[in-house]
């Protein structure tokens, strides 16, 4: 809550608030994904990375 509540309005899409930009941050963002994205799926962790801040610009920002 304390990343995204001082971000100007307008800066997360539209129908998105503080809470929900949390959630979304903590569904994709979490240590199950980067296990399975690492250890299953044989990415190296930059590339774990570039997917996240792709992934995130996509669902958080306007």
């Amino acid at each position: 809550m304390q990343v995204f509540s001082p971000w100007p309005p307008g800066l997360l899409r539209t129908g998105l608030d503080v809470p929900s930009a949390v959630d979304v941050c903590a569904a994709l963002c979490n240590i199950d994904v980067y296990a399975v994205l690492t250890g299953e799926r044989g990415w190296s962790p930059d590339q774990v990375e570039q997917w996240w801040c792709g992934a995130l610009v996509c669902e958080l920002l306007s």
